[in-house]
């Protein structure tokens, strides 16, 4: 006789507390842990370029702020999601002036996931998916196998930019553009 086993859901608080208690990389997921591997040498490399671009033209322009990998936003409560995209970027409208010693609670305008060797592409179509549904206004995907970004928007097709296209801040950060190819280089 087969005996079912209690799955647990886990909470917002449940992933502050685990992530302090054992140091791993964790998402969560609509109440279910999913650990998180080190990212790869390309990964970081490109998640780096690409922060690094739009960092500076953040600054410049006092658009804002700028958030690296692994940092925790709670997207839901109920279910609890908790996504770190490898980069982020918060405007100053969205953003209040005091930084939290908790995972962040209000939603960025722009994510960046770049793509890494063991994902999936239901995986990371269920990421932009999650960043869209919470209010994610721009979302690139950064697909270092083809030297391509995807973009994506609510309510908008998605677009692939190749090398020789350029990449554009649109409305969510005006002004902000770069060849693909300069990501890649």
């Amino acid at each position: 006789m087969a005996v079912a086993i209690e799955k647990k859901t886990y909470t917002v608080d449940d992933l502050w507390e685990l992530s302090h208690r054992t140091g791993k990389r964790q998402e969560l997921v609509k109440g279910e842990l999913r650990e998180l591997a080190p990212a790869n040498e390309e990964h970081g490399y490109l998640a780096m370029r690409l922060g690094t671009l739009v960092t500076l033209f953040v600054m410049q322009h006092k658009l804002g702020y700028t958030f690296a990998a692994e940092t925790g936003f709670v997207l839901s409560e109920d279910p609890a999601t908790v996504r770190a995209p490898d980069f982020a970027f918060v405007s100053r409208e969205r953003a209040p002036e005091s930084r939290s010693r908790h995972f962040v609670r209000y939603t960025p305008d722009l994510v960046v996931e770049v793509v890494s060797p063991a994902d999936t592409f239901s995986a990371v179509t269920e990421k932009v998916n999650d960043w869209l549904e919470a209010g994610v206004r721009l979302v690139w995907v950064v697909d270092p196998e083809v030297k391509k970004i995807y973009v994506y928007r609510t309510g908008q097709p998605m677009r692939a930019l190749q090398e020789e296209d350029v990449l554009s801040g649109e409305e969510v950060l005006p002004g902000f553009e770069c060849r693909v190819r300069e990501i890649f280089e």
